[in-house]
């Protein structure tokens, strides 16, 4: 049961490096400071859901092993997948560092081409 967790948390640091990675380099092209501890406050919520589904996974293992026998052989694989896969789906849907970057390269943007947001 052991390495399943870990199969499962590695998939999840996995995708959240991977996500870092990818927001840190939009704060780059935004002249903007990455913070690592902002990037955890935004995407803690998506993390914290990718941990519980981790979690309900290996408390339900048993369960599909029985429906499924066949299943025993995957399971380690079927962690870190799990943990991947879902961490790249919460972070991607609910995930706020990277909305947070695209709005002021957004305004920057604007601000360059002279667009201004003027209310009539």
């Amino acid at each position: 049961m052991l390495i399943n967790l870990i199969a499962g948390l590695l998939g999840l640091v996995f995708m959240t490096l991977h996500k870092m990675q990818s927001v840190k380099k939009d704060f780059a092209v935004a002249n903007q400071p990455f913070v690592v501890s902002k990037f955890f406050k935004e995407e803690l919520i998506g993390i914290l859901m990718s941990l519980t589904v981790i979690v309900l996974m290996a408390i339900t293992v048993k369960e599909w092993i029985k429906v499924k026998p066949i299943v025993a052989d995957y399971v380690t694989v079927i962690f870190a997948l799990g943990g991947a896969i879902g961490s790249w789906a919460f972070l991607l849907f609910l995930g706020g560092s990277k909305k947070y970057i695209r709005k002021i390269v957004d305004e920057k943007t604007n601000i360059a081409d002279g667009i201004t947001n003027k209310q009539d």
